[in-house]
């Protein structure tokens, strides 16, 4: 290949990528916040028993600008999380009869109101699913791979938690 065919390809990508990273700006593209402080000014977290949500959504709403209410009548938004499920059961089994995938399932059902318990968001379950293998000859790094693929899930639901929070919030009023 000849230098000039070279120079004129490397050349090419180079204008795609500033043009693809033009039109993205251009187009008012942004990295997706949850800044609710502008639609909630407070929440509370309620959770009917030890939930591994709680934590990590009261974080999650801290991040976003929200004061956390002392109670659940002095809140703008009450989020209830109503239980959690866990789940592992073997995806695929080998020949001789031993697991070589495993499917992990994990759901929380939630419901929220606001100040005055109007029901912004029904009871529902949020679940995500995946699938990892095992491998016997690497134990802690499969023992590894569950867990990092809990976080994971953990982490995917609390997002959709948050995007669900952030289209029922309701509308900051403008000052005429």
């Amino acid at each position: 290949m000849s230098a000039s065919v070279t120079g004129f390809r490397w050349r090419a990508r180079w204008l795609a990528a500033v043009t693809v990273l033009m039109l993205a700006c251009g187009c008012g593209f942004h990295l997706r916040n949850w800044d609710l402080q502008e639609t909630v000014e407070s929440a509370y977290v309620e959770s009917a028993s030890r939930h591994d949500l709680t934590e990590p959504l009261r974080r999650a709403l801290r991040q976003a600008g929200v004061t956390l209410a002392e109670d659940a009548a002095s809140a703008d938004m009450v989020i209830e999380l109503l239980s959690e499920r866990q789940q592992r059961r073997s995806a695929s089994v080998s020949g001789t009869a031993r697991v070589t995938q495993y499917e992990m399932i994990y759901g929380v059902r939630y419901r929220v109101t606001d100040g005055d318990g109007t029901e912004l968001v029904p009871s529902q379950w949020v679940d995500r699913q995946e699938v990892y293998s095992v491998d016997r000859d690497n134990i802690v790094g499969s023992s590894e791979e569950q867990s990092l693929l809990q976080r994971e899930m953990r982490e995917d639901i609390l997002q959709q938690i948050m995007r669900t929070l952030a289209a029922v919030a309701p509308k900051a009023e403008s000052a005429g």
